[in-house]
Order: structure tokens, then C-alpha cells, then sequence
């Protein structure tokens, strides 16, 4: 009984030694696993755009940059560029740069109106009603002309006490100044259109004149018009051919003007 017992063990003991050799009994070393490849979405512009410039949708292209190359440029996450209308640049910026939404400006942000105003101009805020803007949309970086409706006989502007012309009589339209750059636009308004506009000192001279002593309205800028030297200008008797404002009695003569 006992030689089998020690054969069975001498059995199992050569067995153990048979795979120990084999490296059964090693531990195994778990595979390394491979990191897949992380891509970046950032932004870029089609051309270089200056300080103050409004930044338009198509200006802007998206490219693919590794990690690796994404993290030397200070970039650890996807771009992703909100266009609002009216954003402009906050400062020089080339093409070769990768852009975020702090390189630039939205309306109403601090700093907007002195980045988009040229040099030797001044912002000027223009509240107009609604109705007095002929045409239809209108956005910040447009440019406009602003007509004047005035009469010989009333003071019709912002200092009249009266709301309503008493006299057509002499009611004229003239154009005041044209192709006036919008800086920016309140649009929270229902019934007025605060603009900001562009002017230089000479035109603010012009417009504070001008809004004391007639109504103010505003078109938007036609430089197809403007190429064919159309202007804006009309009298009452544009508007009533038949229509005769002046009666002079001279001795048996009567003269209709």
C-alpha cells in the first residue's frame, strides 16, 4: 500500500516539475494596451483680418491637429468659433493662427465701439423710431445715408412743441450725409432703432443741426444708386405737380409760384 502511494506521489511530483519548466506557473504579464490616437478640432482663418474687422462666417475653416501637435500650440480640447453678427477682431490676427472665441468682440462687449471706430472718427448714437428707416434689414458693419425732411415754415425737428406739420407748403428732402459706417444696433427696442454710427466731427456739427431743425431718417447705402449720381431730393412739388404754395397779387397781374 505504500510503494503505490509513493509512486502516485513520485508521479505527481515529476508532473509539477514538467510544468514548472514549461512556465505554467509563471504570472502573466498582461498586454500593453494601445491608446488610440486623440484628434483635435481647431479653428482657423481663410486670410489675415485686422484689428476692429467684422468676422463673417465663411472666414472661418476648421482643420484636424494630433494631440501631440495640438498640446505645442497650448490647445487641450476642440475649437468651436459661435459666429453672432457683428463680432469683430480684438486685435491683428494671421491666418497661420489658431483662433478662440476671445480673439474677438461681440456688440455690447467693453471695448467693442473703440475697436471698430477708425482713427479720426467718433461713435455717434442716433435714435431713430422704427419707421423712420426706409428699407429692410440692417446690421452692425452696414453702411447707410441719412436724409433730412425739413420746412421753410415750420421747425419740424427734435426742439418743434408741436408733434404734427402744420404747413406742407415748403417741405423739401435732402440727402445729408451719406455711406455712414453702423457700429451697432439695439435691437431690445420695439418702437426706436438705436444706431450707433460713425461720423467725423464735421458730420456730428452737420447732424446736430440737422436733428434740431428737421426729421431725421435713414436708407440703407445703394452703391449701385450712388454710381449713377441718383440723389435723394424732393419738394412738395414733386410729390402735388398742381400744387401752387405761393400766391403774389401785383398790381393787375397774379403770379402762381
Amino acid at each position: 500500500m505504500s510503494q503505490r502511494v509513493f509512486f502516485l506521489i513520485s508521479i505527481l511530483l515529476v508532473f509539477i516539475g514538467v510544468l514548472g519548466l514549461s512556465g505554467f506557473f509563471k504570472s502573466k504579464t498582461p498586454s500593453a494596451v494601445i491608446a488610440p490616437n486623440v484628434i483635435y478640432k481647431v479653428a482657423q482663418l481663410n486670410s489675415d483680418i485686422r484689428k476692429g474687422e467684422i468676422l463673417e462666417r465663411p472666414d472661418i475653416r476648421y482643420i484636424k491637429l494630433t494631440e501631440e501637435d495640438a498640446l505645442k500650440n497650448g490647445i487641450s480640447n476642440n475649437i468651436q468659433i459661435n459666429h453672432i453678427s457683428g463680432m469683430v477682431a480684438k486685435r491683428n490676427i494671421n491666418a497661420s493662427e489658431f483662433i478662440r472665441s476671445n480673439d474677438f468682440l461681440m456688440p455690447g462687449d467693453p471695448g467693442y465701439l473703440d475697436a471698430v471706430t477708425r482713427e479720426g472718427m467718433t461713435p455717434y448714437p442716433l435714435n431713430i423710431l422704427r419707421s423712420d428707416y426706409i428699407g429692410l434689414g440692417i446690421s452692425v458693419g452696414d453702411f447707410v445715408d441719412i436724409i433730412i425732411l425739413t420746412s421753410d415754415e415750420q421747425n419740424i425737428g427734435e426742439t418743434s412743441n408741436s408733434k404734427y406739420i402744420s404747413s406742407f407748403r415748403s417741405l423739401a428732402v435732402s440727402p445729408l450725409i451719406k455711406n455712414v459706417k453702423v457700429l451697432a444696433i439695439d435691437e431690445n427696442d420695439d418702437d426706436f432703432l438705436p444706431l450707433t454710427i460713425e461720423l467725423s466731427r464735421q458730420q456730428i456739427a452737420k447732424m446736430v443741426i440737422a436733428r434740431r431743425i428737421g426729421i431725421i431718417e435713414v436708407i440703407k447705402s445703394s452703391f449701385k444708386v450712388q454710381s449713377h449720381n441718383m440723389d435723394i431730393n424732393a419738394n412738395t412739388h414733386d410729390v402735388l405737380p398742381n400744387f401752387k404754395s405761393v400766391v403774389e397779387i401785383r398790381g393787375q397781374t397774379r403770379a402762381l409760384n
